[in-house]
């Protein structure tokens, strides 16, 4: 096995155990938030406070993963994480649960650059793709074991039990990090420790818009898709499922002999969800490789959202909901992992953790509006409209790909 691949399948196993905790919250607090002491009306700055708190975060981590060891960074973030999970257990309220919330964003931030970064930098073009599906498709996989074990938890023994044995399972994540996750140099070599300013983050800042000017136009519309795919998958679909499951099937469903509470429901989904999305994503990551063509596999995972959300929106059918399922993990296995794969090829390695910042300040822009936007507009409109509106708005991504295509940008290593 490459050493690249390695390194891709151990941050993948951390950052699945390091997800445990908000990956069920997301599963159990549209359908539990009493448990937790918090209003409905609450759920959705619960569940995007965390995402916004990371938008001014994103370009300095992504200047800091250029200088120091990205390892340090990703630890950093896994052990926040563990803190913030641990928290989520033992306070009640929303203020108290929207401060952690703030943690994990920070902690999150920490994961997603530094861990990205680091992969990207060890990784050969030639592979980009499939380790990058690979590490996104399987951390996702592993994180959504968590909100099986989360909402049987929640279900059985309550909430506050259910997160301190999450916790110590992203625990488990940091021990693993520290002892199989390399050491790696950062792509700028090594430098004296420099103290962070806010000089230093306008100019990481300014890399970022001369990677722009070099990359062209591919890059500008690989920011705004990121923004688009986590407003709508992250954003609406992800943070509204478990609504969906209790407006389509009722509190309790039964399957077969077996008595399921929606919490527990929806954390199974969200798994078959995520394996779907792990048998897809390094597949056709691989295609892209093999085509050498990133943009038009993923015109194929646009439209698989398109679909998923509107067959969702038009019908809650158990076979709507399973179609919707399948056709949103397809699109989530392929999305993220390939745009951020393209990003890796048309930037060099010395500006890659600006650059990766900054992906994320868009993501994170856009699945942090997301759920305080959807949850009062479910409140006046419905879910099912928002769905169809949702997928009509997403059918607009696809000619930004084709155009992004065929304008071309040199490759870089």
């Amino acid at each position: 096995m490459h050493r690249d691949t390695r390194v891709a399948w151990i941050l993948a196993g951390c950052t699945a155990l390091a997800l445990f905790g908000d990956a069920t919250l997301y599963a159990v607090l549209p359908s539990q938030h009493a448990q937790a002491g918090v209003a409905l009306a609450s759920v959705g700055w619960l569940l995007s406070v965390n995402r916004l708190v990371r938008l001014p975060l994103n370009l300095p981590v992504g200047w800091l993963a250029d200088r120091v060891d990205p390892k340090r960074l990703y630890l950093a973030g896994i052990a926040l994480g563990a803190a913030s999970t641990a928290g989520y257990g033992l306070v009640r309220g929303l203020w108290p649960l929207l401060a952690l919330r703030a943690v994990w964003g920070i902690a999150w931030t920490l994961i997603a650059v530094a861990g990205t970064t680091l992969l990207l930098n060890i990784s050969h073009p030639a592979r980009r793709g499939r380790q990058m599906g690979l590490y996104d498709a399987f951390a996702f996989l592993g994180g959504a074991v968590g909100p099986i074990l989360g909402g049987y938890l929640a279900d059985t023994r309550g909430f506050p039990l259910a997160m301190l044995v999450l916790a110590a399972c992203t625990g488990a994540g940091l021990l693993l990090g520290l002892v199989l996750v390399p050491d790696t140099p950062p792509a700028r070599g090594a430098l004296p420790p420099q103290r962070m300013s806010w000089t230093r983050v306008r100019a990481g800042a300014a890399r970022v818009l001369q990677a722009l000017g070099e990359a062209g136009r591919p890059l500008a519309v690989i920011l705004l898709l990121n923004g688009a795919h986590r407003f709508f998958f992250a954003g609406v679909f992800y943070a509204t499922f478990g609504r969906y499951l209790l407006e389509a099937l009722g509190q309790e469903i039964r399957v077969g002999a077996l008595l399921l509470g929606v919490a527990g429901l929806t954390g199974a989904l969200l798994f078959v969800r995520n394996v779907i999305t792990a048998l897809v994503g390094p597949l056709l990551g691989h295609l892209s490789d093999l085509l050498q063509s990133r943009a038009r596999v993923l015109i194929l995972g646009e439209a698989c959202g398109v679909l998923g959300l509107a067959v969702c929106g038009l019908s809650g059918h158990p076979v709507a909901i399973a179609a919707g399922l399948v056709l949103t993990a397809v699109a989530y296995g392929i999305v993220p992992s390939l745009l951020m794969a393209w990003a890796g090829d048309i930037t060099d390695a010395a500006n890659r953790g600006p650059v990766v910042g900054a992906y994320q300040t868009l993501g994170d822009l856009g699945s942090g509006v997301a759920p305080a936007v959807v949850y009062p507009l479910m409140a006046l409109i419905g879910l099912a409209p928002v769905y169809l509106a949702s997928a009509a708005c997403l059918v607009a991504t696809i000619p930004l790909i084709v155009w992004a295509m065929h304008s071309g940008a040199p490759a870089r290593t």
